[in-house]
């Protein structure tokens, strides 16, 4: 793809060849087994007029064990066999005394808010900044910091990438050490003054998020009424650069250009151009709008997104529809 003296019909077969393999190594990564599945089941929950489905969960009777493992009906003392008079506590009592006993902690933890939110910040910060090491398995809360894959990670917008990076180095990180035992860190954390764990929280929270198109507030009007408070205009944080021109089609290029953006002289000179003509156009463009914009033209450049991505642009599906099949309709299109 790289090949500069690629036509345009050779690109665009090349294209469609990456997709489906980025598409093939996704389910390499991220799919279940064969033999996952075969064990695995789904619930399904009805909550606030959506389907929610819990995936990939076991049976605690089908779960595989390891080799050597004790059954449900080993002793779980990991002493000899007890004598005759000595109690013992067979397997199905000693869960049961366990779900208790988190039951009590649990009741304890609501009676102590304050305790219990530091330390739940304490664990989603650590599991995303401390390189994963889980301080605690005591509590079901977990964070992650997302892996994103991306064809041309190294040539996007690194726009985003530079105001995170800011972020991270404003964090007070005093008390990640890892010579200290996560008791210590935790006391340190603890200490920290409420804006710089909000800062930290907000830091790991950040480095969570997945890969979406713009949210459907019918589908989850949390993240998209959320979505809409903290990034109304999704360029203050990303601008559409070469990496992004290279992967649309010349007739795209010439509609956005023409209809979007009101450079209609321009797309028509522009449509006896190669296509990397035509990309290296919109890159400079959109790095710097021209000073022979007007007014209108100049709002338009410093807006412009694909649809789906702007937050408070049109629903997603309605903008993939739009992306996946442009109609030739106008004299632009047509042109090229």
């Amino acid at each position: 793809m790289e090949d500069e003296g690629l036509e345009d019909d050779a690109y665009n077969a090349l294209y469609e060849r990456v997709d489906a393999l980025e598409e093939e190594a996704r389910d390499l990564q991220e799919a279940y087994s064969a033999e996952d599945l075969a064990r695995a089941g789904v619930i399904a929950s009805w909550s606030n007029g959506q389907i929610t489905l819990h995936v990939g969960l076991v049976r605690p009777e089908d779960t595989v064990k390891e080799k050597g493992a004790p059954s449900s009906s080993t002793n779980t003392t990991g002493e000899e066999a007890p004598d005759a008079g000595e109690i013992t506590y067979p397997a199905s009592l000693a869960e049961d005394l366990k779900t208790e006993r988190a039951m009590a902690l649990g009741a304890a933890m609501a009676l102590h808010p304050e305790a219990t939110l530091d330390l739940t910040l304490f664990k989603l910060v650590s599991d995303v900044l401390a390189g994963g090491m889980s301080v605690t398995q005591a509590i079901k809360i977990e964070a992650r910091k997302e892996y994103r894959t991306h064809a041309k990670m190294d040539e996007i917008d690194a726009t985003s990438l530079e105001q995170v990076a800011a972020a991270h180095d404003a964090l007070d990180l005093s008390w990640l050490d890892d010579t200290r035992s996560p008791a210590d860190q935790f006391a340190a954390f603890r200490a920290l003054e409420a804006g710089e764990k909000a800062k930290l929280v907000a830091y790991a929270t950040a480095s969570t998020t997945q890969s979406c198109f713009a949210r459907d507030r019918q589908r989850d009007s949390l993240m998209h009424d959320f979505e809409i408070e903290i990034m109304p205009d999704i360029r203050a944080h990303w601008t559409p650069n070469a990496a992004l021109f290279n992967r649309f089609k010349k007739a795209w290029l010439l509609k956005i250009l023409g209809e979007d953006l009101g450079l209609a002289q321009e797309a028509v000179t522009l449509a006896s151009s190669s296509k990397k003509e035509i990309v290296a156009f919109c890159d400079k463009l959109f790095a710097e709008p021209f000073a022979t914009l007007t007014d209108a033209q100049r709002a338009a450049v410093a807006a412009w997104c694909p649809p789906m991505m702007q937050t408070a642009g049109v629903a997603c599906d309605e903008a993939e529809i739009t992306a996946e099949t442009p109609e030739p309709d106008s004299e632009v299109a047509q042109a090229a």
